[in-house]
């Protein structure tokens, strides 16, 4: 499940939910042209002994098979990064890029003065503010808020939840992170999209079975 945090609420999306439905119908079976019922006996009879001599080779290759299967479904809490850098409402622009360049990241959640998520920063959104000086210098405008360029509507889910279902949403919805947050609705991690091509370089590779 993923919730969107708002200055209005929040609201719950899924993965998926504007994808159309496809439905197939069952092919029918039917004779070979030109072959009569008699006929038709006899192939059958003759791909049931095939079947019967072929039987064991199979299940002797599916029991190999099950052997090597890695059944592994990676949840976010296994690449998730955490504790996460923060910031406040308050914080300026050249005090969030400094920060940003500082510790590594790209992404800063923004909360209030009691700890509650309102919003998200990237480094995208401060750069877009950002003018060339006449010295060639790159001024971020660092006198600005935050809150002028976050994003208000910030996309989460819980540590629990499966990594497919998160690179899901996020390529559905153009997202560079997912900030995971803890039952009591307090900032535990954040996902990047660098995390999970990291987790999927990485050996054994990941596999999406279950």
């Amino acid at each position: 499940m993923f919730i969107v945090y708002t200055p209005e609420g929040r609201n719950r999306i899924q993965p998926g939910e504007l994808a159309p439905q496809l439905k197939v119908a069952q092919t029918k079976r039917v004779n070979p042209v030109g072959q009569s019922e008699m006929d038709q006996m006899h192939f059958e009879e003759a791909m049931a002994q095939v079947h019967e001599k072929t039987q064991p080779a199979v299940k002797e290759y599916q029991s190999i098979q099950s052997k090597h299967e890695r059944k592994l479904v990676v949840k976010v809490y296994e690449i998730m990064t955490q504790p996460v850098i923060t910031i406040g409402e308050e914080t300026s622009l050249g005090q969030a890029w400094q920060k940003m360049v500082e510790s590594h990241v790209h992404h800063l959640p923004v909360v209030d003065e009691v700890g509650e998520l309102v919003g998200l920063v990237s480094s995208h959104d401060i750069l877009m503010r950002a003018v060339v000086g006449d010295n060639g210098q790159l001024d971020i405008g660092g006198e600005g808020l935050v809150t002028e360029v976050m994003t208000e509507q910030v996309v989460t889910t819980k540590a629990e939840t499966d990594i497919r279902r998160v690179a899901q949403v996020m390529s559905e919805y153009n997202l560079g992170c997912i900030v995971i947050m803890s039952d009591a609705e307090s900032i535990r991690g954040i996902v990047t999209l660098s995390d999970i091509v990291r987790r999927l370089s990485e050996s054994p590779p990941l596999e999406i079975y279950v």
